[in-house]
């Protein structure tokens, strides 16, 4: 996955928003161990997922959460919030 900043963050979003809409299984498993950059809008954008796609009845797991992502949600106060499972 490599960095999930100001710069990637929009065509995750893009991604996520056609595999939404195609999604059948009522379910999202997004693997984010290969993250190795996170920054505030990598951040936000995890939050949105976490909290639009269940408004379409589709359930969000994160599973893999890399150690610098666990430490950029640490610094913001997200890790609840993002529910990133157990630590790296």
């Amino acid at each position: 996955m490599g960095e999930l900043d100001a710069d990637t963050a929009p065509a995750l979003r893009e991604d996520l928003a056609v595999l939404a809409a195609r999604s059948t299984e009522g379910l999202l498993v997004l693997n984010l161990s290969g993250i190795t950059f996170c920054d505030s809008a990598g951040l936000y954008t995890l939050l949105g997922i976490r909290q639009t796609l269940p408004l379409a009845d589709i359930d969000v797991l994160f599973t893999g959460a890399s150690a610098v992502l666990w430490a950029a949600a640490d610094r913001a106060g997200l890790t609840a919030h993002l529910d990133l499972g157990d630590g790296p």
